[in-house]
């Protein structure tokens, strides 16, 4: 972004261009940049605003739902007013009325495998802020790919997370040497509750990575992850190590990373498989550290060492696929569908079982 007004723009960055380690070379490099925000909710509405006022000179903000009235406690830039807006376009009219001088970009929709090249394209950084396993996963191994840094957070009851994944090469740490693979056993904020000011110190924390990185002002979470409890303000930083033995693109190519179960997915009950046992084969798709088996005969086939192509049914019988909740096993079966095979997802998967 070229800086048409410096006089203008040195009084309203006066507070960084005074700092040492920011200066008037650290906020031009800011109105230089270009930062996508991926999830407007939680994290994201407060991390915005927080990069509009630094002058970051591009945003692009990435969401297609609308605030709900469940949301506020958390997501404060949003009202109590009815509206069909989403939370991409809201955030971007009071951006516009903080800082009118950057550019901001609005997505109106969800991120996915199909349009996220659409979406990134020009980030310098993207801020990684939804509740979703899979969109982290999907932006996650993306990035990598593409060389593309993030700043990553999430939020879990009283328990925050935040790292930078620098992805400069491939031997960068990312989110899959921390956990490896997507858990779809964990409940989203809707599903458990949040303390809604733990929302709004993660996302303040996401933002501050991404403007120390441009502007190369302080200690980076690269490499490490901070894990924050707001009930006692206790705080470790983990060190982490390079972990993840596959090549990224690999699992790119073979991953669709289904945002929620598909809803004409062929699904069977356990009730129902218990009735006739005899007439399926029951496969645990999990990992083995969450695996359990249902009963003796369960095969065990973990989703990361599956092979859509090579797979053969190992007899006549009905092919029954489980994991923890019916997302996994609903996409796999999906795409066996595709190859003409007789294959059902356990409706709600291992935790049905549990239950």
């Amino acid at each position: 972004m070229q800086n048409q007004n410096w006089q203008m723009d040195k009084a309203r960055y006066i507070r960084h261009t005074l700092l040492e380690r920011i200066g008037e070379s650290g906020q031009n490099k800011l109105l230089g940049s270009c930062i996508a925000i991926v999830g407007c909710g939680g994290l994201g509405s407060i991390a915005a605003p927080y990069l509009a006022g630094a002058g970051v000179g591009q945003l692009i903000l990435i969401d297609g739902d609308v605030p709900d009235i469940s949301n506020l406690h958390r997501q404060v830039f949003f009202s109590e007013e009815k509206t069909q807006k989403t939370k991409s376009t809201l955030l971007a009219e009071h951006i516009k009325k903080l800082n009118s001088d950057i550019k901001v970009t609005v997505f109106n929709q969800m991120i996915s495998k199909s349009n996220i090249e659409g979406l990134l394209r020009g980030a310098d950084i993207v801020l990684e802020c939804t509740d979703n396993i899979q969109a982290k996963y999907l932006v996650n191994d993306y990035c990598h790919l593409n060389t593309i840094p993030v700043s990553y957070g999430a939020i879990y009851k009283y328990d925050g997370y935040v790292s930078f994944f620098e992805n400069a090469n491939s031997d960068s740490i990312h989110l899959r040497d921390i956990f490896p693979i997507p858990n779809d056993d964990i409940p989203t904020c809707s599903e458990v509750g949040v303390l809604g000011t733990l929302a709004g110190l993660i996302g303040i924390l996401q933002a501050n990575e991404a403007i120390k990185y441009i502007t190369n002002a302080g200690d980076m979470l690269i490499g490490r992850l901070l894990s924050y409890d707001i009930l006692t303000n206790n705080q470790m930083k983990l060190k982490l190590k390079k972990s993840w033995p596959e090549e990224i693109a690999k699992v790119f190519n073979s991953s669709s990373y289904p945002m929620s179960v598909f809803c004409d997915v062929p699904e069977i009950t356990l009730v129902e498989v218990l009735e006739n046992r005899e007439q399926y084969e029951l496969i645990s798709i999990l990992e083995d550290d969450e695996h359990k088996n249902i009963d003796n005969q369960v095969i065990r086939l973990p989703l990361s060492e599956f092979n859509l192509v090579e797979w053969e049914p190992t007899s006549n019988k009905a092919h029954v696929f489980y994991c923890m909740s019916g997302i996994r096993s609903s996409q796999l079966v999906m795409n066996l569908i595709e190859n003409n095979r007789n294959t059902l997802s356990l409706k709600g998967g291992l935790r049905a079982y549990l239950k």
